[in-house]
């Protein structure tokens, strides 16, 4: 990662392979889903689809830099973007 850019709040850096991870905590599986279903259109909107792993109340993201590269602004970006969707409450 650039030293010029700044880690996302609650968001690790991995070196092998570079990468960015962070695992969000829900309170139940509605509000899991609703990260989930949100964070597919970040994904197609940005074209970053980061590897997921979740289960009933969480959800482990793993962002990769591209073509084995550390995160660059695109990722650190996606980071802040799935970071305030993870905040969105699901509607009633």
């Amino acid at each position: 990662m650039s030293e010029t850019l700044m880690l996302p709040d609650g968001w690790t850096l991995v070196k092998r392979p570079p990468a960015l991870v962070r695992r969000f905590q829900f309170g139940a599986y509605a509000q899991t889903r609703h990260f989930l279903d949100r964070l597919a259109a970040l994904s197609e909107q940005s074209g970053l689809y980061p590897d997921l792993g979740f289960g009933t109340t969480h959800v482990n993201v793993t962002v990769h830099g591209g073509d084995g590269a550390p995160p660059g602004s695109a990722e650190i970006a996606f980071a802040l973007a799935a970071a305030e969707l993870a905040q969105a409450e699901p509607a009633s």
